[in-house]
């Protein structure tokens, strides 16, 4: 346990990338919005308190794709560039692996924690006293804390755990791995659409925050697995 910790810490003396750069991310979100919102708001002649604003406004998914990029890059530097310095420490694979797990369920608990703080705020001056909804948004709870920060956390372990198996697959077959991994990815959620294809406005309908929720905890589960069989053999690089 105690070699798990010591991953972990390894992990979060980065504390630059990992305290400042979802911050910053974040803060280039709400002043986009806030000048995307103002633009709406001069151009359609529109209230910031109308009924049909706050319904579009509410459709906001700036948020959605503002920190899986930056995540998911977290996630494979995680591994690709620790690995050597955690065996060094003494771990295992096995220990290291943990050890970026527990960091990464730290850093999703830390957004998580940012979001809803910034959700709070959202509220407080009236949606950033120009009407604009960033979190207050219907892709997550439209306001509901609950929503947003499981959200929050369930999708940032996502992205993170999804990086760390490319980079796990990187360390263990080199440039290469990453590239055949992510074309028979593609090609099979190609497939897979392909086949539910007919059937795609039923389960659409049917989708749930629950159903995706456990969708992505499965999926973070996959990967996890699937980092640990890659980083079995691989070498120091």
């Amino acid at each position: 346990m105690n070699r798990i910790v010591k991953v972990s810490r390894l992990h979060l003396n980065k504390w630059d990338t990992f305290v400042l750069v979802p911050v910053i991310i974040l803060g280039i979100v709400m002043v986009v919005s806030i000048i995307i919102a103002l633009a709406i708001q001069r151009s359609m002649g529109l209230e910031p308190s109308s009924p049909e604003y706050i319904e579009g406004a509410r459709w906001n998914q700036s948020i959605m794709w503002a920190l899986p990029g930056f995540l998911v890059y977290y996630g494979v530097q995680a591994v690709a560039t620790t690995y050597p310095f955690g065996l060094a420490l003494g771990a295992t694979r096995r220990d290291f692996i943990l050890g970026t797990f527990l960091a990464n369920a730290l850093q999703s608990a830390y957004v998580a924690a940012l979001m809803l703080v910034l959700l709070g705020l959202e509220i407080v001056t009236g949606h950033w006293f120009f009407g604009v909804y960033v979190l207050d948004v219907n892709l997550v709870g439209a306001g509901n804390p609950f929503v947003l920060g499981a959200a929050a956390f369930v999708g940032t372990l996502f992205c993170l755990t999804v990086g760390g198996v490319f980079g796990a697959v990187w360390v263990r077959f080199g440039p290469k791995g990453p590239a055949v991994m992510g074309l028979a990815i593609g090609l099979a959620l190609a497939l897979a659409l392909l086949i539910i294809a007919p059937r795609l406005g039923e389960i659409f309908a049917a989708m749930t925050g629950g159903i995706l929720a456990l969708g992505a905890a499965v999926a973070t589960a996959i990967a996890l697995v699937g980092t640990w069989f890659a980083m079995r053999r691989a070498s120091v690089r």
